[in-house]
């Protein structure tokens, strides 16, 4: 199976070749887009990223699959950059910056960057730390990354991670065996769902259960994630912990019972086969789309040549006009687009006018319930006590908020995204048809879509009260004050302490969730610019080129035509070649009755 990887790969790579060698334009440029597609295939690297919970055991899972404690790891969350494992014959850790710039360190110093304690909150401003390591495990062709857990202690981490979901190929998620699969795992699995083709379930942690007990947990978990709509053929019990360990001692008894053989067998599979026909279909695609577009230059590059001057006059100048009304939709669309940002806008405002009003009695009612169940508390106990309710009623209370706000706030920028797709898609199809119709020609179908970074950080924050003067003066005057004055006067200051904590934290909310609106619509708005970009540059080269040949004299017109006729005859069967690699990598199960109808 290998063997025919290796087979397909090296008949597609002398396609591109070949595609290459015949479309360089007049000054030897090459089109970067199959330079890329190119270089992918043959570096053949596939990101095998490593997502689960904080605490589960990502980067020991790491650092037993390689062989050694490369990556730091601790009883506390940790990890808070994206790290990259490579193969390379030398050790080496490069360290890649938000600002753009790289730095080499050694590997002894990398907990100073994507650790949660050697780089609190990332305030280095670290991108990725790309590791080199002389792995057989890396060697065939795969980069391991390890991510911050999601539900962690630091929400940063959990964004860290969401951020690049959109850059892996497989997922290896991780579970513990001693909890039951948690909400936030579930969260993140329903992001994943349709982010990549395949996904390892591993249940770490097994080392102090009994078979039956991880094979009850295991049976557990797999049915709430088929419940979710996976297709769960394995969960792949281990011990993370006792694999590195059997590994540093050399310990095979020991590295057969962590379980890691059995996973390590389904990756290399995965890596060999399954791996393989990924990479294959998709160079094959996007190789197949660059020859439809090419076909599609050719064809109107011929068209400009062969019309006549006033056909061609008429053709340019339809042509500018169905530009300019494309351009004049985007601009109409960004317009629109700002509408929508301010009705969300104003929507979080309303919502949180609605919180506040119910936030505060409710608050200040649960204080009034403790005061009284806890007529015994002194007056400065019952004020740290009070102070304690006020924190935990607002975290409930605001809590409850985020999670319904962040479903309605979601479903709304889902709803305006879709609508607005759909809006451009008919636009950018209009334009081809229109496009098709006045060249006569046929074009390779476009699609606008945009990748959102998923942002789950509708968050709210509670601050400590920090007021030591103020309050000694206090406790100084309640000292010469009977008890139940005393008390009566904790619960007033507690009182209006409730409304201040409660319009502070809405406050907080509001310019979180406005800010977070307005940043994703924006980055939508941004992408509305390019929306017909490529299609109408594709056209204008074709126009430009068959102009220039015009110029030349009708000699070099007729020279011209038969090249782009040869060339075009040329693309057809490299598309023909690829097409029946692709059916080869993808058979087609034949059924009984066509089996019969073939026979017959």
């Amino acid at each position: 199976m290998l063997e025919e990887f290796i087979r397909h790969k090296t008949e597609i790579l002398g396609t591109i070749e070949n595609i290459v060698g015949l479309i360089k334009d007049d000054t030897g440029a090459v089109d970067n887009r199959l330079h890329m597609i190119k270089e992918q295939l043959i570096s053949n690297c596939f990101n095998l990223v490593i997502l689960g919970q904080f605490k589960r055991g990502k980067t020991t899972l790491i650092n037993s699959l390689i062989g050694k404690e490369i990556l730091p790891s601790s009883v506390v969350p940790l990890t808070s950059v994206v790290t990259i494992l490579k193969y390379s014959e030398e050790v080496s850790c490069v360290v890649s910056m938000e600002d753009g710039n790289e730095k080499k360190i050694r590997i002894e110093e990398l907990p100073d960057y994507v650790t949660e304690k050697g780089n609190p909150k990332n305030i280095r401003g670290v991108r990725c730390a790309r590791i080199g390591y002389p792995s057989p495990f890396l060697e065939k062709g795969i980069l391991l990354v390890d991510t911050p857990g999601v539900g962690s202690t630091f929400l940063h981490n959990t964004e860290t991670t969401y951020e690049f979901l959109d850059h892996l190929d497989a997922a290896l998620f991780l579970m513990s065996a001693d909890v039951p699969i948690s909400q936030v795992e579930k969260e993140l699995l329903d992001t994943i769902k349709d982010s990549t083709q395949k996904i390892f379930f591993v249940l770490n942690k097994i080392d102090n259960l009994t078979p039956k007990e991880i094979e009850e947990i295991a049976a557990f978990n797999k049915q709430v994630l088929e419940e979710m709509g996976f297709t769960v053929q394995e969960i792949w019990p281990i011990s993370a912990r006792e694999a590195l360990k059997a590994k540093t001692a050399n310990n095979d008894v020991q590295l057969s019972q962590s379980g890691l053989l059995n996973l390590e067998d389904a990756l290399g599979s995965f890596l060999s086969l399954e791996k393989g026909k990924i990479v294959l279909n998709t160079t094959i695609s996007k190789t197949k789309r660059v020859i439809s577009q090419k076909l599609s230059q050719i064809a109107i590059e011929r068209k400009t040549m062969e019309a006549s001057g006033e056909e061609l006059e008429n053709k340019i100048n339809t042509f500018h006009q169905l530009v300019a009304n494309l351009k004049q939709d985007r601009e109409d669309m960004k317009y629109l687009l700002k509408g929508e940002s301010d009705k969300l806008c104003f929507r979080v405002e309303e919502m949180l006018k609605i919180l506040e009003e119910k936030e505060t009695p409710r608050v200040k009612q649960c204080l009034t319930d403790f005061y009284e169940k806890n007529p015994d508390l002194n007056p400065t106990a019952l004020r740290d006590e009070m102070q304690k309710v006020i924190k935990e009623e607002i975290v409930r209370g605001f809590d409850a908020f985020r999670k319904d706000t962040e479903k309605v706030i979601s479903n709304n920028i889902q709803e305006t995204f879709s609508r607005f797709t759909k809006r451009s898609n008919n636009i950018i199809n209009e334009f081809k048809t229109a496009a098709e119709i006045l060249f006569e020609v046929s074009m390779e179908q476009y699609e606008f879509s945009v990748e959102l970074a998923r942002d789950t950080g509708f968050y709210y924050m509670v601050q400590e009260y920090t007021a030591p003067t103020e309050e000694e003066v206090k406790s100084i005057l309640r000292a010469f004050l009977p008890k139940s004055l005393s008390r009566k006067m904790v619960l007033n200051e507690m009182m209006e302490r409730v409304s201040s904590d409660v319009g502070r934290n809405c406050g907080r909310t509001r310019s979180d969730l406005t800010t977070r609106i307005c940043k994703t619509i924006d980055h939508y708005s941004k992408q509305l610019k390019d929306l017909g970009s490529d299609l109408i540059a594709q056209i204008e080269q074709a126009i430009q080129k068959g102009q220039e040949r015009r110029r030349a004299g009708s000699e070099s017109v007729r020279f011209e035509l038969e090249l782009l006729a040869s060339k075009a005859k040329a693309l057809e069967g490299y598309k023909e070649n690829l097409e029946k690699v692709w059916n080869m990598i993808n058979p087609v199960e034949i059924s009984r009755e066509q089996k019969a109808v073939a026979m017959a």
